[in-house]
């Protein structure tokens, strides 16, 4: 019988070494994207991570909220007694971010919505720039093709701040993260080719390569008996994480079912996640 020996520390070119059956562990941070159409529960979804957040960590969660209206539509979640922040503008954004990089008092960030956050400040803040293709619509706020590569290109570098948060090599500043967008249905020929976050240009699909796990929520019908023992349809919220070739979705973590029930991360850590951990 031939055995294995693994020397700790062991270091190549500077480096040192780690193995990946150890990759989810205690310090494992989960750095998940939801998306689905309005009014499907992705906000309150997110909410649940301050719950596991102060049940694993001992500390709360941090809305940062850029949808337009009161509370930045933090409003469906006014029980779970979440904290939250709403930038006025881009440059209070990447102040919040960058806080974030040193910020030990929170344990989760929760970014709602991407797809606002491109619509309130990506948005102008391409549109500052010169029009290379001068198209007479950019002047009434249309963008041009060279403004979908300037937006895609900032949000791939803002999702990397936020990304960077889950895997800070300071554990105490360490964070979950969950990033929140709209549904985007792309068609070819009247055929449905893909389901998708709704981002901009080519960042809908290079986004599921950033997110570890990238989930849409969908609702669907189901039979079920009711107190007085008399069968009723009812509506369930499911998480889906397995991908079928059109919808965009998938979680490297391996933790999670391919259809998710539990709509409660605080549940989902401990069903899911511990199992894992404790092997």
């Amino acid at each position: 019988m031939s055995t294995t020996v693994v020397q700790p520390n062991h270091v190549v070119g500077g480096i040192v070494v780690k193995n990946t059956s150890k990759l989810i562990n205690p310090d494992t941070r989960m750095c998940t994207m939801i998306f689905a159409p309005p009014k499907t529960g992705k906000t309150t979804l997110a909410s649940t991570l301050n719950k596991l957040t102060l049940k694993q960590l001992g500390k709360p969660t941090l809305f940062i909220a850029v949808e337009a209206g009161e509370g930045g539509g933090t409003m469906s979640i006014q029980e779970a007694g979440v904290d939250y922040v709403t930038p006025a503008n881009y440059v209070e954004l990447l102040n919040v971010m960058s806080a974030l990089q040193t910020d030990t008092y929170y344990g989760g960030v929760v970014f709602d919505s991407a797809t606002e956050y491109v619509n309130r400040y990506l948005k102008p803040y391409a549109l500052n720039f010169p029009s290379r293709e001068k198209i007479p619509t950019r002047s009434a706020g249309v963008p041009e093709r060279s403004d979908y590569q300037t937006m895609g290109e900032k949000a791939r570098a803002d999702f990397n701040t936020l990304i960077n948060l889950t895997t800070h090599p300071n554990l105490n500043i360490r964070k979950h993260l969950i990033v929140t967008a709209l549904e985007k249905v792309k068609e070819d020929n009247g055929s449905i080719v893909a389901v998708q976050p709704d981002l901009p240009g080519a960042m809908s699909g290079a986004a599921t390569a950033m997110f570890q796990t990238v989930g849409q929520i969908i609702i669907r019908g189901k039979i079920q008996k009711n107190a007085n023992g008399q069968n009723e349809r009812v509506q369930e919220r499911i998480l889906l994480t397995g991908g079928d070739g059109v919808r965009v979705v998938g979680d490297r973590t391996h933790t999670l079912p391919h259809e998710c029930v539990e709509m409660d991360w605080e549940v989902i850590w401990d069903k899911y996640w511990i199992p894992i951990i404790n092997k």
